[in-house]
């Protein structure tokens, strides 16, 4: 992996032409501690030449990172304040500061690369990128508060972390084959999913399983825990996914007249400016992304994963979704998902308004 200082340099040189999402990825990419120098410089040059021009809530989430923006004439390479030229120690033993602003800045200026890698979190993850595309300045002040103080406040709700949690003690290693989750996305979702779990956090299962998978009975608490209006819950992870042990045709009719019903709402649903949640087998995120269906058939029919909407088309043969999940959003790809799939596959979905 290439360290920050090598970002920068390769971004010096090609100044005019590196893209915004070339130097998000390097960013993003980056495995070694920076200094709080490089991370000033790299936000410095995600802004220049109009590679990114955040909007005032980014901006100002940008600025709870790294601190107020410079007066160019007096001192042009010193910010004041901000997370990440803070002195007091983290409370989570191995993570650093700097570190975490970089991996900050880039969420910031796109919400995607908030990414569970190999932990079982997509239902964190998918509620966080709601709050980071909409609000990216909460999103911002609930990391630094569980960075700094173990408490983040997400609208009505503030999420806790116990001083003796084992989740202070976390150590970010990549697990072999597997990327390794970052330290800004870990505080983020292990800690909201902490809040959920009746049992407490162990080493070394904590690392790995983090106690269990988010329920819609969970998605639906922390919208309304929130702030969220109007929170309904349209789930039918049971019965309705045994109907994907159906024959083909028997399923294309289940599709079609049971959950071409149901997409038809949740498409309602987003038009009306609802925030829309999907549970659904991984092989619907994998199939929307262009992917290889990599779970076995027992995952398919009873496999759930949250993802998050943007948009649904409804066809005569399926459906057509824009869904983001894994680090990546399908909005490219418009893969049509038939009927037959869909009814093994969707498991329903939680909508409220922000």
């Amino acid at each position: 992996m290439p360290t920050l200082d090598q970002v920068l340099q390769q971004a010096l040189w090609k100044d005019k032409t590196i893209a915004r999402e070339t130097l998000l990825r390097a960013g993003a990419d980056v495995d070694t501690v920076p200094t709080a120098d490089e991370v000033e410089q790299y936000s410095r040059r995600l802004l220049r030449n109009g590679r990114w021009v955040p909007s005032a809530e980014a901006a100002a989430a940008l600025d709870l990172v790294i601190g107020a923006r410079p007066d160019p004439q007096n001192q042009p390479h010193s910010y004041q304040g901000g997370f990440l030229r803070g002195n007091a120690a983290l409370p989570w033993r191995h993570f650093s500061r700097e570190r975490i602003a970089l991996q900050l800045i880039v969420r910031i200026a796109d919400y995607r690369y908030i990414e569970q890698q190999h932990h079982s979190l997509c239902g964190p993850v998918t509620f966080m990128h709601d709050i980071a595309k909409r609000t990216p300045l909460a999103y911002a002040a609930y990391v630094i508060g569980l960075a700094e103080n173990r408490r983040g406040p997400l609208g009505q709700m503030t999420v806790k972390v116990k001083s003796g949690s084992s989740l202070l003690g976390k150590r970010i290693n990549s697990a072999p084959g597997s990327p390794r989750i970052c330290e800004a996305d870990y505080i983020a979702l292990a800690s909201l999913r902490d809040g959920s779990n009746i049992l407490a956090y162990r080493s070394p299962f904590t690392h790995t399983m983090l106690e269990g998978a988010t329920s819609p009975a969970d998605m639906v608490r922390w919208m309304r825990d929130t702030g969220y209006q109007h929170v309904e819950d349209h789930s039918h992870m049971g019965s309705w996914r045994l109907r994907g042990l159906l024959i083909k045709a028997h399923r294309t009719s289940v599709g079609q007249n049971t959950v071409g019903l149901h997409l038809n709402q949740m498409r309602h649903k987003r038009n009306a400016g609802h925030t829309v949640m999907m549970c659904a087998a991984g092989s619907l995120a994998n199939m929307a992304l262009g992917r290889s269906l990599r779970d076995d058939m027992t995952m398919r029919v009873f496999g759930g994963h949250f993802m998050l909407v943007n948009s649904v088309d409804v066809t005569a043969n399926g459906a057509i979704f824009d869904l983001v999940t894994w680090g990546r959003d399908s909005s490219e790809n418009r893969i049509e998902i038939p009927w037959s799939k869909l009814a093994s596959w969707y498991g329903g979905f939680v909508s409220g308004l922000p």
